[in-house]
């Protein structure tokens, strides 16, 4: 294959990803699991608990199928049970029901981790064109926000109008088409001892290179924390713009606003990194300014204000993970390169499981307590971070 060839595979790869990723019931997430599955908020954070934690139970074991039998049918697999998820959620409702249907979408979620970011990396490696792979793995998480940011407003509007089920019906036709565009893909060539390698030695050596790289460990610590607690506001802003008084209908548009922002950076990432002044002050202004924003949010008067502060934490929160995973990958060998990843998920998705029991508790007392805790937190993580200007060379 030519380096063209190669590129066309990275490129099939970020319309696999946009499809998979058009959520047209993102704007209306916990109105369908209170108002239609009957459940309370804490429940909820019940729900994304256990699948979180599924999540982490499936990182590694995933992200080794990837590395040992290959990243095209890890994304197969991952369309699959993202398919089978959707219609189980259209035709059951309560908590067993939605555990169980969670259980679904935690697989695809895992089968997905880590093998996307492989599969684009290896492609460009295999055309000589490795300098690209900041570019394209940050425009990989433009491609799976973007179609968010299309999809909650439409989302939002169909609810309004047809129920809070319609939402999800119609996300199973991007999620059928993605199917064959997984198919279509070509496996990336990857190094020679790879060959002989058994399922088990692949798990255990990425996972011995995850825990004895500092560098590694700095990063994740830096790119997990952070990220993990700015996660927290998908649950917690449709109560708090509910509280305000804002109708349904508008919960779309502050999606398609934070979901814009955080494509806008990712598109323009080296000249956002220029306008703070370099890497490691880019990290540092899109930790300082979300927690900022929770802190402002605990005190927010009035909608507006509310969405203005609500698109600012992951609109910044979520672009320096993805930054920072561009550069991790400089650390890794291809050969363990998904499980690598996918052990840094393995961290994500259990502080994730630990903030969801923490915060679903609070924000049944009180949003405004829960906010100015979240805020603190950030700003704490940021302070303590071990990330240096040559981690990012």
């Amino acid at each position: 294959m030519t380096p063209q060839d190669w590129r066309a595979n990275v490129r099939r790869v970020l319309y696999w990803k946009f499809l998979s990723n058009l959520h047209f019931f993102a704007g209306v997430l916990v109105p369908f699991f209170t108002d239609w599955g009957g459940l309370k908020l804490q429940q909820v954070f019940w729900l994304q608990t256990w699948f979180v934690l599924w999540i982490f139970a499936l990182e590694m074991p995933t992200g080794a199928f990837a590395d040992r039998f290959g990243r095209r049918a890890s994304l197969v697999c991952a369309t699959l049970c993202l398919f089978g998820a959707t219609a189980y959620y259209l035709t059951h409702r309560g908590l067993a029901h939605f555990l169980f249907a969670e259980f679904l979408w935690a697989c695809a979620c895992a089968f997905d981790s880590g093998a996307d970011e492989a599969l684009i990396y290896d492609s460009l490696k295999a055309g000589g064109q490795e300098r690209a792979a900041k570019t394209a793995l940050t425009r990989l998480e433009a491609a799976m926000i973007l179609p968010i940011a299309l999809a909650a407003p439409i989302g939002s509007l169909v609810a309004a109008h047809w129920g809070l089920r319609a939402p999800l019906a119609l996300g199973l036709i991007p999620f059928a088409l993605a199917l064959p565009l997984a198919l279509s893909l070509r496996e990336a060539p990857r190094e020679r001892e790879e060959a002989g390698a058994g399922y088990w030695r692949t798990l255990l050596d990425g996972a011995r290179y995850f825990a004895g790289h500092p560098v590694l460990l700095a990063l994740a610590f830096d790119a997990v924390a952070i990220r993990a607690l700015c996660v927290m506001m998908i649950w917690l802003y449709q109560p708090r713009l509910r509280e305000l008084g804002m109708p349904l209908v508008w919960f779309g548009f502050v999606t398609a606003g934070m979901t814009l922002l955080q494509a806008a950076l990712l598109l323009r990432v080296e000249g956002v990194e220029r306008a703070f002044g370099g890497p490691r002050r880019c990290l540092a202004w899109t930790a300082l300014i979300p927690g900022l924003a929770y802190l402002g949010l605990a005190a927010a008067p009035s909608p507006l204000l509310a969405s203005a502060l609500i698109v600012l934490v992951p609109g910044l929160g979520f672009p320096r993970a993805a930054l920072i995973g561009s550069y991790m990958h400089k650390h890794i060998p291809s050969s363990q390169r998904a499980t690598v990843m996918s052990a840094v998920g393995m961290a994500r998705q259990i502080t994730v499981a630990a903030l969801y029991l923490v915060v679903g508790w609070g924000a049944e007392r009180s949003l405004t307590w829960t906010f100015a805790g979240l805020g603190a937190a950030v700003l704490a993580c940021a302070a303590v971070s071990a990330v240096e200007e040559s981690h990012l060379a």
